[in-house]
């Protein structure tokens, strides 16, 4: 099991797709009393069933009650590793689709007191190779701090997700990180991740952590991508997520006067597009057409 504490990026060539659906998946909180199991199970199915969707997995899967811990251990009643193996079993169907690792407060809270981090296990035993082997070189990459995915798209001449012929290639930026602190009102969790448009240049930035699904655009003007001699300014679109949490609104959210939220998660749809300027020009414009629903 690696944890990679680098800054390399994680590249994902799927330039057989000119579409592809992201669903980030975090604060599901695996172990916690109020779980909603159902709900999660929902998300798994959809990506299962869609052959171009797939995931990043944000942090906090698992509750990680200790006595030490916020989580309450008398509730709960799931040790960490009872949790980790409901966690594995929810998430084989979709293995292949797991893009990424990202570990929250949670799994470092058990990683701190005593050494063993659960998500670079998980990201091992959700490989090809799978838990029994030793070659580590196929895990799903695992960023324990966060990090930066590249994801290569094919853009069709045809309306179609998949990718038929001559194709352009555009590649998309996504930066996630698990999250951090505490905030109460809609604007202060989008203000959250609106910050990291500070720290990373991308064109989709996923931020969890505050269980409160939020989509917002940062829309800025960078050079047009024809190939003109005279470049002209167009403007870029960079979307912001915050994804949601996967607990049913009673314990602690409760008696902290935390405001109900939807349970779920965004889905974001990454799509490589082509501009044609008309008959008799070969002049045309690949960009990437990026949205998100809740």
């Amino acid at each position: 099991m690696e944890r990679d504490f680098t800054q390399q990026v994680v590249v994902r060539d799927l330039r057989q797709y000119s579409q592809i659906y992201l669903v980030p998946l975090a604060d599901l909180h695996i172990g916690c009393r109020d779980v909603a199991l159902d709900v999660i199970q929902g998300y798994i199915n959809w990506i299962k069933e869609h052959e171009n969707a797939y995931t990043i997995l944000n942090g906090d899967l698992m509750n990680c009650a200790t006595k030490d811990s916020t989580p309450e251990l008398y509730d709960d009643l799931v040790t960490p590793d009872m949790a980790y193996k409901q966690l594995i079993e929810l998430l084989e169907p979709i293995k292949s689709k797991i893009l990424m690792i990202t570990r929250g407060g949670h799994e470092e809270h058990i990683y701190r007191i005593s050494g063993h981090d659960h998500m670079a296990h998980l990201a091992h035993a959700l490989s090809p190779n799978g838990v029994l082997e030793t070659d580590y070189s196929q895990d799903i990459p695992y960023k324990p701090d966060g990090g930066m995915l590249a994801i290569t798209l094919g853009t069709s001449y045809i309306n179609s997700n998949k990718v038929h012929g001559s194709t352009n290639v555009q590649r998309c930026i996504i930066y996630a990180v698990h999250g951090w602190g505490g905030a109460r009102t809609i604007g202060a969790k989008a203000n959250k991740v609106e910050e990291l448009t500070k720290v990373a240049e991308a064109d989709c930035y996923i931020l969890s952590h505050d269980h409160t699904q939020v989509v917002h655009r940062l829309n800025i003007l960078a050079v047009s991508g024809h190939n003109s001699t005279i470049p002209f300014m167009k403007t870029k679109r960079k979307l912001l997520v915050n994804t949601g949490g996967f607990i049913n609104y009673s314990g602690y959210i409760q008696r902290k006067g935390y405001i109900p939220q939807d349970l779920g998660t965004p889905r974001i749809r990454i799509e490589a597009k082509r501009k044609n300027y008309g008959h008799g020009t070969l002049r045309a414009d690949y960009y990437l057409d990026l949205h998100a629903s809740i």
